[in-house]
């Protein structure tokens, strides 16, 4: 892996954590980013920043991004000006964004009528996990493709799954995503009607994160929001833009959501009220508000 150039598109929280374990790994980075700060943190660590996608396209036969939503996929690699029109023959994109299925199986078709290979991959964790190599992959695409790339895998992801065609990977991302979210809305409606009731916030999370409702991210998020802090790992804003992207799926789908309409405007209300930047527990606000009371003691 020593001698591998990996390019790397996204320096921002998870992209930028990536980029930190492959160098720390030896192998050298070649990345580019809109964001004159980030590219200016990747510089820091080590990596050779482009000011140019084509710059990293020259340099890399194995591209990674890290990207914020569906329109800007399209717009670094689909059209005469993205990636993929100058991308060698050859090349292995590593797509790990939050984006719907039919995006990705669109990059996916360009890229193979170009000779370029594509892997859907689907990311769980955030900065810290991403820097100690300890994230989640979901990976769809030809096993030969991921067995070719699957020591830099390894590198980037403490477990890796593999979950069938172009476009799995980013279906699960998203189903996970109405699940975990989800979980945490219905565990603030709970958990505030609780302290409501009189209950200690400590020793109400104490009993419920051994309990049955408990969900993962109730377990590692709550104790936070406990102590009334809601620095942002996952944020609320990126939450909302998720649901916003599940509705969309469900739609083409044609698959009638019930409560994922109700758990999106319940983020759309935290995000209008200024909590965008805050962690995705913020959700908790709404309900402490209406209910006049606050988890965290002062």
């Amino acid at each position: 892996m020593a001698k591998v150039t990996v390019g790397l598109i996204g320096l921002g929280n998870i992209g930028g954590g990536m980029c930190q374990r492959m160098l720390e790994k030896g192998i050298k980075v070649v990345g580019f980013d809109v964001s004159p700060g980030a590219a200016k943190t990747a510089a820091g660590y080590g990596a050779v920043v482009e000011p140019t996608l084509a710059g990293v396209a020259k340099n890399a036969l194995v591209i990674v991004s890290s990207l914020p939503n569906p329109a800007i996929v399209r717009d670094v690699f689909l059209g005469s000006g993205g990636l993929i029109a100058m991308a060698r023959p050859g090349t292995t994109i590593i797509e790990t964004s939050t984006i719907d299925p039919n995006t990705i199986r669109e990059v996916a078709e360009v890229a193979a009528a170009a000779g370029i290979e594509v892997l859907d991959v689907a990311l769980s964790g955030e900065p810290p996990q991403a820097l100690k190599g300890e994230l989640v992959f979901q990976v769809g695409g030809p096993d030969a493709l991921i067995d070719k790339h699957l020591a830099l895998l390894e590198v980037l992801a403490k477990k890796i799954n593999r979950t069938g065609d172009i476009g799995s990977a980013k279906t699960i991302k998203l189903v996970n995503n109405l699940m975990s979210i989800g979980n945490i809305a219905v565990a603030s409606e709970a958990f505030v009607l609780g302290v409501k009731c009189g209950m200690d916030p400590q020793r109400l999370y104490d009993i419920l994160s051994v309990s049955g409702g408990r969900s993962a991210h109730f377990v590692s998020a709550f104790p936070n929001v406990v102590q009334g802090d809601y620095h942002p790992g996952f944020k609320t804003s990126l939450a909302l833009k998720d649901l916003n992207l599940i509705l969309d799926l469900a739609k083409d789908e044609k698959y009638a959501t019930k409560l994922a309409p109700v758990i999106t405007a319940l983020y759309r209300e935290a995000n209008e009220s200024g909590l965008g930047e805050d962690n995705f527990t913020s959700v908790v606000k709404g309900y402490e508000a209406a209910a006049g009371i606050q988890i965290a003691k002062k």
